[in-house]
C-alpha cells in the first residue's frame, strides 16, 4: 500500500506543472491583497455614515489627534473604533448576520425559543423584564383577543414577536402593591392642592393588551384589572379617565407602533376624546387637523431585537398639527428659569428618531401660550407616552405646561400655585404606573428643591486668571422654588418598598 501511494504521488508530480503550487499561492495572495486594497480604498473615498439605522445608535467619530491621547493609547483605540464602525457596507453585513442568527433556536410547538438576544434592562418608561410564557399570577379577567389566523409567535430575548409586531408582556398579575402606591401618590397631590386644582389621571394600556389571539393570552397578564384597581383607589375628587374601552373598540386601527414601545398619535387622539368628555370640553374632529407623516420608522423594540420581521415591517409616524395659534417655550435641565422659543413638533426628526417629532423629545418643562382666552391652565405630568398627547391640549387651554416627571427640577406644588394653574393631568403607561422608580419620581416632584448646577472648576493655566471663589453658577435669587422663593417646608411622602421587577436603568431616548 505504501509503495502504491508513492508511485501515485510520483505520477501526479510528473503530470502537474512544477510551478502549480507557486501559481496557486500567488493567486490566493493576490486575491486577498486585492480585496484588502479595494476595501481600504472604499473606506477612504466612501462617505462616512454617522448613524446606524439598524442598531439605532450614533457611530464612532474620528478622534482629534493630540500627543497626550497618542501616548496614552486612546487615539489609536478610537481610530480603530471609528474604522470598525464605518467599514464599507457594514450596515448590510450586520443585518445579514442578524438574519443568520434568527435561523438558530429550538422550536417548541409554535414558539421559537432563542438564547440571549435583547437586553433585559428596562426603558425610561418602566417597561419591565417580561415573564416567560405561562408564568406569573393568574387573573380571572382576560384581555380582548384578536382573530387567530394561525400565525406563529416567537420569543426574541425579552420580547414576543407576533405578525411583525414586537410586544412587551405585562407581568404584574394580581400583585397590586405598586398600583396602591401610584394611586396614593396621585391622591397626595389632591390633599396638597385642595379643590382649587382639578386633577385627572390617565393610565395607558400598551400594545400587548390588544394584539394577541386567545392561544397566546397566557404569555401576558391582562391590564384592565390593574387599571380599574388604580382608578378605584383614587380619591373621589380625582377624575380617572377611562381610555381603555375606546382603545379596545378601535384596536384594529394603527394605535401602537409595531417596532417601538410607544403608542401612535391616533391612539393618543382617541384618549384625548375621552379626556375632553371628563374635562367638559368639545374635542376637535380628527379631520380638522393637518396631518404630516415621518416614514420608515424602526423604533426602540427593533433596536433591541434587530429582528428581520420588524425590519421588514417598518412603522410610520403621523402627527397632527393643531390650528389654534400658540407659542411654545422649552426649559432645559439645569436651566429651569430660562425659556427658549420652540415648536411642539421637531420637523427635523427622522429615521430612528422619528418619535422625537413630538415635543422634540423629553424635556423637563415646556410652556405653551395659546390663542385661547378662557382662564383655564393645565399642567400635564408625563413620561414619553405623553409626548404625542400634549399637542391636543393646545386647542382648549389658555396655557399648557408639560412636565416630564423624570427631569423636572422644581417643586411642583409651589410651581402650580405660583403660576395660577387650575387643572392637573397625570398620564402614564401602565408599566410606569406599576414601577417603583416612576412612582417615586412623581412623589418627589411635590416639594423637591432646585440645586443649581455648578460646573467643575478647571485649574487655570499660567495665562488665565482663576475665577473668584465666590462666583456662582446662578444668582442666589433663583435658587429654591419656582420664583426663587423657599420651597414648602412640608415633609415628602414616606418612601415605600419598591418592586425590583419594575426598576429601570434611567436611559434617555
Amino acid at each position: 500500500m505504501a509503495h502504491f501511494s508513492h508511485k501515485r504521488r510520483a505520477r501526479r508530480a510528473q503530470e502537474e506543472p512544477e510551478d502549480y503550487p507557486v501559481l496557486a499561492s500567488a493567486l490566493n495572495i493576490g486575491l486577498c491583497v486585492g480585496l484588502l486594497g479595494l476595501f481600504g480604498v472604499l473606506s477612504l473615498v466612501m462617505p462616512k455614515p454617522t448613524v446606524s439605522e439598524f442598531e439605532k445608535r450614533e457611530l464612532a467619530k474620528m478622534p482629534e489627534f493630540s500627543a497626550k491621547s497618542l501616548f496614552a493609547g486612546e487615539y489609536t483605540r478610537d481610530v480603530d473604533l471609528f474604522y470598525s464602525d464605518t467599514f464599507p457596507f457594514r450596515e448590510g453585513l450586520v443585518s445579514f448576520a442578524s438574519t443568520l442568527d434568527e435561523m438558530k433556536g429550538i422550536r417548541m410547538d409554535d414558539l421559537r425559543i432563542h438564547s440571549g438576544g435583547a437586553s433585559s434592562s428596562q426603558s425610561e418608561e418602566g417597561l419591565p423584564d417580561i415573564l416567560p410564557p405561562g408564568e406569573g399570577d393568574e387573573s380571572t379577567s382576560s384581555a380582548p383577543s384578536v382573530a387567530d389566523d394561525g400565525a406563529e409567535g416567537e420569543w426574541k430575548g425579552d420580547m414576543f414577536i407576533y405578525k411583525g409586531q414586537a410586544l412587551s408582556a405585562f407581568g404584574v398579575g394580581g400583585n397590586m402593591s405598586m398600583a396602591d402606591s401610584y394611586a396614593a401618590t396621585i391622591n397626595a397631590y389632591h390633599a396638597a392642592l385642595g379643590d382649587s386644582v382639578k386633577i385627572y389621571n390617565i393610565v395607558i394600556p400598551t400594545h400587548v393588551e390588544f394584539a394577541l389571539p386567545e392561544r397566546y393570552q397566557s404569555i401576558t397578564q391582562p391590564q384592565k384589572p390593574n387599571i380599574d384597581y388604580i382608578y378605584g383607589k383614587l380619591d373621589p375628587a380625582v377624575i380617572g379617565v377611562n381610555i381603555y374601552d375606546t382603545l379596545s373598540q378601535h384596536r384594529d386601527e394603527y394605535l401602537y407602533f409595531n417596532t417601538d414601545h410607544h403608542w401612535t398619535a391616533l391612539g393618543a387622539y382617541y384618549a384625548y376624546v375621552e379626556f375632553c368628555k371628563a374635562a367638559d370640553l368639545t374635542p376637535v374632529p380628527l379631520s380638522d387637523f393637518t396631518v404630516k407623516t415621518k416614514p420608515d420608522f424602526l423604533g426602540s423594540l427593533y433596536s433591541q431585537s434587530q429582528d428581520s420581521q420588524l425590519r421588514n415591517n417598518p412603522d410610520h409616524v403621523d402627527y397632527y398639527l393643531p390650528s389654534t395659534p400658540y407659542q411654545a417655550y422649552l426649559y432645559q435641565r439645569n436651566q429651569p428659569f430660562t425659556p427658549y422659543a420652540t415648536s411642539l413638533f421637531a420637523e427635523y426628526a427622522s429615521g430612528v428618531n422619528s418619535y422625537s417629532v413630538f415635543l422634540g423629545g423629553d424635556l423637563p418643562l415646556i410652556r405653551i401660550d395659546t390663542g385661547v382666552k378662557n382662564g383655564r391652565k393645565i399642567l400635564m405630568v408625563k413620561e414619553s407616552f405623553g409626548n404625542c398627547f400634549a399637542p391636543f391640549l393646545v386647542n382648549h387651554y389658555e396655557q399648557v405646561y408639560v412636565v416630564d416627571q423624570r427631569y423636572f427640577q422644581l417643586g411642583l406644588v409651589n410651581f402650580i400655585q405660583e403660576n395660577g394653574i387650575n387643572e392637573l393631568l397625570f398620564i402614564n403607561n401602565i408599566f410606569a404606573a406599576n414601577t417603583g422608580i416612576r412612582i417615586q419620581e412623581i412623589r418627589n416632584l411635590m416639594y423637591q428643591q432646585y440645586v443649581p448646577y455648578v460646573p467643575p472648576v478647571e485649574e487655570p493655566s499660567s495665562s488665565q486668571e482663576a475665577p473668584p471663589e465666590d462666583e456662582e453658577a446662578m444668582p442666589p435669587s433663583q435658587e429654591g422654588g419656582a420664583n426663587g422663593e423657599n420651597p414648602s417646608k412640608e415633609e415628602p411622602l414616606p418612601e415605600e418598598e419598591e418592586d425590583s421587577v419594575y426598576y429601570d436603568d434611567e436611559e434617555e431616548e
